[in-house]
């Protein structure tokens, strides 16, 4: 019998060899499982995503940006402490300056000191650069770590929390290290982005624009619908709002984030240039 060591990775091959086994040729696939939510209230205790999760290991090991922390840490303890879960946060920097391969080294040591396990998925709760380091770091540890993407911004609930490049930067150049490591669940809830400032504000919607106009004309056509509202509200998360707002915020989340997917996904080493998500990348 063949016992499997991964509920999310599967792998398989074939290998060939001449008579004498002086040649030996091999095909090697892997099969990778992850899903992606939108949902609200993630952080409220009826909202049951991250219980059952976590329930049947006991506890939670966290990487928390350390400026989110700030606004949604005693929320994430509560949340975990309702549903009787042991919850170990670890902080660091979200910053730019932080990816680097010194703060994966330390997010490394500090799985370790927790004893973290092979298939223990770590929660990372953040934006871009907690995403592509907190990544890197889990794809490492053991040679292969699953976490839970939580995102906090709009452009990593909509690009760069289910993105499969984890990376840091190193000697001046952008991303020089990483590893094409995906997140087993991505988590997008807009409640979060009540905390942001108009300027990331429209930054996120300068990405979602990008996706719709090289993607989907159907998603231009929402974001028309809700106009500067978007903006004023926050993403429906603030000021003149209703259901209906709040469902079509949505709807241009959710678009946003299949256009991502099906482009990220279906090239997953990059072994071709149809990145049509890249658009404007240098």
């Amino acid at each position: 019998a063949v016992y499997p060591t991964s509920i999310y990775r599967h792998s398989n091959g074939l290998t060939l060899a001449t008579p004498d086994s002086q040649t030996i040729e091999a095909v090697m696939s892997t099969t990778l499982t992850t899903t992606i939510k939108i949902t609200r209230g993630v952080l409220d205790p009826s909202n049951m995503i991250l219980a059952n999760l976590y329930q049947p290991l006991g506890r939670c090991v966290a990487l928390v940006d350390d400026k989110v922390v700030l606004h949604y840490g005693e929320k994430l303890k509560s949340y975990f402490e309702y549903h009787g879960i042991k919850l170990v946060m670890l902080v660091h920097g979200g910053n730019e300056i932080d990816k680097d391969i010194q703060h994966v080294e330390e997010i490394l040591v500090e799985l370790k000191k927790n004893n973290v396990a092979r298939n223990e998925p770590v929660l990372i709760m953040g934006g871009g650069v907690i995403a592509d380091i907190g990544g890197f770091a889990t794809a490492l540890y053991h040679r292969n770590t699953p976490y839970v993407m939580l995102c906090t911004s709009i452009v990593t609930g909509i690009d760069a929390g289910p993105s499969p490049r984890t990376c840091c930067d190193g000697f001046g150049f952008k991303n020089l290290y990483g590893a094409y490591h995906p997140p087993v669940l991505t988590l997008t809830d807009r409640a979060f982005w009540n905390t942001l400032h108009e300027g990331w504000i429209r930054h996120g919607i300068a990405e979602i624009i990008k996706m719709s106009v090289v993607e989907d004309k159907s998603l231009f056509e929402l974001l028309e619908k809700a106009g500067p509202r978007l903006i004023q509200t926050k993403f429906g998360t603030e000021g003149d709002t209703d259901e209906e707002f709040e469902e079509l915020c949505d709807s241009i989340i959710g678009k946003a984030m299949e256009g991502y997917v099906r482009s990220e996904y279906g090239n997953l080493w990059e072994t071709h240039q149809c990145r049509p998500h890249a658009y404007g990348h240098n």
